[in-house]
């Protein structure tokens, strides 16, 4: 069965992003190996405006950018969520993103993390994100997780092994996103349910 997958690309950088490259490999492989519908945010090609106070009382007119990605996300099954390693946090506009999905469009939706790093390290958006995006979003984190360290090596060439590193992340890449789909699946039973329909307490307990 195809499920809807939304692929959030956090790098605001616009010279070779390397966070790009990554979520155009894993749009391509969701489409054309797994055969799956995908929708990418790219924020190093849509900018979206920084949350401020006019959100609470305007939110539908706050950013025209944002209508869109929110439709899309919130007509997703599952989410991936790309990041850079800038100076050991996500990047400030990655984080916006979490400060304006607090009407549902993410909510109880499986989403998979990937962090990437132009060298060995890639760990602390990871915790970051587990960490403090998931209250108001009630996005739901899988226990996998991915990490593309030395990321101008790999991924270069979608279609072909170049390097044993390079094959060793895409067989990574590849079943965590698998195993994401089996969330996925199971996640729409979740969402279907009356008790989760009518939470009566949006902003956490």
């Amino acid at each position: 069965m195809a499920y809807k997958f939304a692929i959030i690309s956090g790098s605001t950088r616009k010279k070779a992003p390397q966070s790009s490259k990554v979520a155009h490999y894993v749009k391509w492989l969701l489409e054309q190996q797994l055969e799956q519908e995908t929708y990418l945010l790219d924020l190093s090609e849509t900018s979206l405006k920084y949350w401020d106070e006019t959100f609470w009382s305007d939110y539908k007119n706050f950013d025209e950018n944002w209508a869109i990605a929110s439709k899309e996300i919130r007509n997703s099954d599952a989410l991936v969520i790309i990041t850079p390693e800038w100076n050991g946090t996500i990047p400030p506009a990655l984080k916006n993103i979490f400060h304006l999905a607090t009407k549902g469009e993410m909510a109880n939706k499986p989403a998979l993390i990937i962090s990437v790093s132009s060298g060995i390290n890639g760990v602390y958006p990871i915790t970051e994100l587990r960490l403090n995006s998931f209250k108001n979003t009630f996005v739901n984190y899988i226990p996998q997780h991915v990490i593309v360290r030395n990321v101008n090596s790999v991924l270069n060439n979608p279609q072909a092994i170049e390097t044993e590193d390079d094959k060793l992340i895409k067989e990574r890449i590849d079943y965590t996103l698998k195993i994401l789909m089996v969330y996925a699946e199971a996640f729409v039973k979740i969402r279907d349910s009356e008790i989760i329909k009518n939470n009566p307490f949006p902003y956490g307990m």
